[in-house]
């Protein structure tokens, strides 16, 4: 999963009845985990009339596709009237049911169209109802599907299941959910998702670790201008001002959800990293984890040492003791994605392809990634992939004596303070003529 962008990516009787649904809220006592999380982004109760366009019935789809002979029931065509039977069976509630409901009648359509390359007589008929599911889906409500899908997901971390392995995909269905938002309310839940992650604050049980990045990341979060779903790219952060303007981003959000809240708000957490690490080092726009002008031989070092605090991290996982199969593997995919080799390379031949950085900044970011040897990806991901993982292990409820997370607090530490002594030099470097 990549969360850094580079440039070059850059259903009268026969319809349910309108359902009038009000988000909980978060009563502010006690810990906000995953569950009361999803039902509070952006602070705001949601009531919405839920409703979807007149369906042909099942009775009205069976006429509209018989056939002269054979039986009905012997035919792909039993499979889309079961998937329509199941959609009206439904109860007067619940998006996500009725999401998933009409996507089983695209697909059972679509399957029996498959099958009937030469046509027939039931073809027009079965097309005309796919038609019909897809409009009805589209009219959903898709920020409450997409609020519904994290509930699901959140319940599933919770009990220790795995959602990667749900044969529902409700990760890949919540990021279908939120390309059909408007972009307003899709900025909207990326402020209220944002507004969340500062919120966690007031939890007195966050290490103070985890509660100074925080801190850390809500002071940038004006910088960031925009907030879309990712259009013709890869999501991430990325800058989009001019070198002599005021620094500006525009966030282009992640939204499969595959562990709910916790991946939500670790997303953020990531992405407000690449901004607050950028103004602290002074970097280009491919946004290295590295202070301007430092040389081959501190940029080794920086690298060994950051190498050397994954390889730490990684031992203090091994075994999984403590975590569900499915945060074992999302831990380890952090681990593997803060350190990967040839990364700063490979962002900096991108962005000088799309004019985003001259030939000399281009020639630094190849010689620092050669000076970083197997640990490039140091340079660009680490301090993210730190802050994001303590953001899981706090929403996951992890012991803080866990040993992993006892590294992490360690590691997340030297990493802030690398931060903000280059922020403080940064500063002081721009106050002097």
């Amino acid at each position: 999963m990549h969360t850094h962008e580079t440039p070059a990516q850059d259903h009268d009787r026969q319809r349910p009845a309108p359902v009038a649904r009000t988000a909980d809220r978060h009563d502010g006592r006690g810990p906000r985990t995953p569950g009361s999380l999803q039902g509070t982004l952006g602070n705001t109760a949601v009531t919405r009339m839920i409703t979807v366009s007149r369906m042909m019935t099942e009775d009205e789809f069976k006429q509209s596709s018989k056939r002269i002979v054979g039986k009905r029931n012997t035919s792909e065509i039993s499979k889309v009237d079961e998937a329509l039977r199941a959609f009206y069976a439904l109860p007067d509630t619940g998006e996500v049911a009725r999401w998933y409901a009409l996507r089983d009648i695209v697909r059972a359509c679509e399957a029996y169209v498959s099958h009937k390359p030469e046509g027939g007589n039931r073809v027009a008929g079965v097309e005309q109802l796919k038609g019909e599911a897809e409009r009805a889906q589209s009219e959903l409500d898709a920020e409450a599907v997409f609020r519904g899908l994290l509930t699901e997901v959140d319940r599933m971390v919770t009990a220790n299941e795995d959602p990667d392995m749900d044969v529902r995909a409700q990760a890949g269905e919540a990021q279908k959910a939120s390309q059909k938002m408007s972009g307003p309310t899709f900025t909207a839940l990326v402020d209220g998702l944002i507004r969340d992650l500062g919120e966690l604050r007031g939890d007195e049980r966050l290490p103070g670790e985890t509660r100074a990045v925080i801190d850390e990341l809500m002071a940038v979060v004006g910088l960031v201008t925009v907030k879309q779903y990712p259009r013709g790219g890869m999501p991430g952060m990325k800058l989009t001002s001019a070198a002599d303007q005021d620094p500006a981003f525009t966030f282009n959000v992640d939204t499969q959800a595959r562990g709910g809240s916790s991946f939500m708000l670790g997303h953020v957490a990531h992405e407000l990293t690449h901004v607050a690490a950028h103004q602290a080092f002074g970097s280009s726009p491919v946004m290295e984890l590295v202070r301007a002008g430092a040389t081959d031989a501190q940029v080794t070092a920086l690298a060994e040492e950051r190498r050397d605090a994954l390889a730490r991290l990684r031992r203090a996982l091994e075994g999984g003791a403590g975590f569900s199969d499915f945060q074992q593997r999302m831990l380890e995919e952090k681990l593997g994605y803060g350190g990967e080799s040839g990364k700063l390379k490979k962002y900096a031949d991108s962005f000088a392809a799309a004019g985003k950085i001259t030939p000399e900044q281009q020639a630094q970011l190849i010689a620092w990634d050669a000076a970083a040897g197997q640990a490039s990806g140091t340079l660009v991901e680490y301090d993210t992939v730190i802050n994001q993982m303590l953001v899981y292990l706090h929403l996951w409820e992890t012991d803080q004596n866990h040993p992993f997370y006892v590294e992490l607090r360690a590691a997340a530490q030297v990493a802030f303070d690398r931060r903000s002594q280059a922020r403080a030099a940064t500063a002081q470097a721009g106050n002097n003529p």
